[in-house]
């Protein structure tokens, strides 16, 4: 008998450390819009930090949401940062650090342009997510009851533990999907560990119904437990279904892409709100 053992995830959650630079962020852009107001702002600049600010949440908004009002949203900010690093180099141009500002722009420019053009493979995977987070419920909920009907039918202990480990197995696939959905930057362990849980689920699902010899897993003949098993493998085919976002999961190319520029286009950002920070002091 083969078992099945739980590994560790390889990194924590990122999430609070997310919400944290969000909320931030909104408190800086809140502040930087009063300033802007003054008139004796120079308001090229002042738009440009704004912005360098805005991106990098639209651009996390477009990957966690993907619909049509946060690529509009992140693509009229894209306009908008154009017009004012233009005037801004036209004002600057010859200020140390201008060519390394624009620089910056062409990356954050390339990266918002990436992400517009994979909208439909961003909206593929928070599909995946959506029907995996909806259905993981009812697939733990059967195997937890089938666990319950083989104890107390008397059941090898092994089938027992098996079906146990599957309800253990399907929450770990749903996490890691869930990380996978919210740009985490562990896209490759996540992509990883899903392929890997979501593999060992369906291997073991399909012998609880056929039967395998290999891994000494009799078929479940009990009609009552074989109706647990086909209604977890109802919820299962859900899954399945979604071809485009799973060939992106296999691929992954494209995903790690799209990840990479939600994450430069923070750095670059940064950089750039430094960057006009310290040509202001230097034309002061």
């Amino acid at each position: 008998m083969t078992i099945i053992k739980h590994k560790n995830n390889h990194i924590k959650p990122q999430s609070m450390k997310r919400c944290i630079k969000s909320s931030i962020a909104a408190v800086l852009i809140a502040s930087m819009l009063s300033a802007c107001s003054n008139l004796a702002i120079d308001h090229s600049v002042c738009d440009l930090r704004v912005l360098s600010l805005q991106i990098p949440r639209q651009s996390q908004d477009v990957v966690q949401y993907a619909g049509s009002l946060t690529v509009d949203n992140l693509k009229n900010s894209q306009e908008k940062f154009n017009q004012a690093l233009a005037m801004v180099h036209k004002k600057y141009a010859n200020h140390s650090g201008m060519d390394k500002m624009l620089k910056d722009g062409e990356a954050i420019n390339a990266n918002i342009d990436l992400l517009v053009k994979h909208k439909s493979s961003i909206i593929a995977i928070q599909d995946l997510n959506i029907i995996i987070q909806d259905t993981i419920l009812d697939i733990q909920a059967e195997y937890n009851l089938l666990t319950d009907q083989m104890i107390r039918a008397n059941y090898p202990s092994a089938q027992a533990i098996i079906s146990k480990n599957q309800a253990s197995i399907a929450d770990r696939f749903a996490r890691s999907m869930k990380k996978i959905s919210e740009g985490d930057e562990n896209v490759v362990y996540n992509i990883e560990d899903f392929w890997s849980d979501l593999d060992t689920f369906d291997t073991y699902l399909q012998a609880q119904l056929k039967g395998n010899a290999e891994l000494g897993i009799e078929r479940v003949k009990d009609a009552e437990m074989r109706q647990s098993l086909q209604s977890i493998q109802e919820d299962y085919a859900k899954i399945l279904e979604h071809h485009e976002a799973l060939d992106l999961l296999k691929k992954r190319d494209t995903l790690v892409a799209i990840y990479q520029a939600t994450r430069e286009n923070l750095t670059k950002s940064d950089e750039i709100f430094n960057s006009l920070s310290k040509l202001e002091s230097n034309t002061q």
